[in-house]
């Protein structure tokens, strides 16, 4: 079975810092839209401060915490320009029944991918240090995570206006940006598979695996 490379090349870095990122959005699905400010740097601390807060309870479960990070992402991120780029060339090639099955499964792979270690986060807090406008289409977000060493990690974030407000669209660790990172590994994949199709049946095991790993 073909399997999806994952950036294990990211992960010292990905362990504090993407880490504290992904639980920084995980806030509750409803009401994020409406009481998220309009102003990048506020937007993600708004999401920030309110995230930790909650989503690090001592009585919430795996399970919980997995759902309100699909929350995230249907609500924070804007999934389909991400999944769009991340297999490039393939999507143009692709059906609707197949784009759209990639979608979901993009989002339940990163769902669970990221999900299973919400445990290896240690309190990190986020600082925004600058907002650079992105032309008339957004922003760029630089924010400082401190790991447990007290040594910073710069994470950011890539912000993209939207109808229903702020988007995001990507996120850099240290200089190393995200979607860059998976468009690279899943262009192995639809090479060895032949098209977007047989990245969706990779992803599919792969999913099938993480579920039945955390008993949900």
């Amino acid at each position: 079975m073909t399997s999806i490379p994952f950036p294990y090349r990211l992960i010292g870095w990905l362990r504090a810092a993407v880490l504290t990122a992904a639980l920084i959005l995980a806030a509750p699905a409803a009401g994020l839209a409406a009481n998220l400010p309009d102003e990048p740097d506020a937007f993600i601390m708004a999401v920030s401060d309110r995230a930790i807060d909650e989503i690090l309870t001592p009585d919430i479960s795996t399970e919980a915490r997995i759902g309100k990070f699909e929350a995230l992402l249907e609500d924070a991120f804007d999934l389909e320009a991400v999944g769009r780029f991340v297999v490039g060339r393939a999507w143009r090639a692709a059906t609707d029944e197949e784009r759209q099955r990639f979608l979901k499964l993009f989002k339940d792979f990163n769902v669970f991918n990221w999900g299973s270690r919400f445990d290896e986060y240690g309190g990190q807090r986020l600082n925004v240090t600058n907002v650079v406008p992105d032309g008339d289409k957004g922003y760029f977000v630089e924010t400082r995570i401190g790991d447990q060493d007290g040594k910073p990690f710069i994470v950011t974030w890539r912000l993209r206006k939207r109808d229903e407000g702020l988007r995001i669209v990507d996120i850099s660790v240290e200089g190393i940006w995200m979607s860059q990172t998976w468009r690279s590994e899943y262009a192995a994949v639809l090479k060895e598979t032949g098209g977007l199709d047989g990245l969706n049946n990779t992803l599919e095991d792969r999913v099938a695996e993480m579920r039945a790993k955390s008993d949900l």
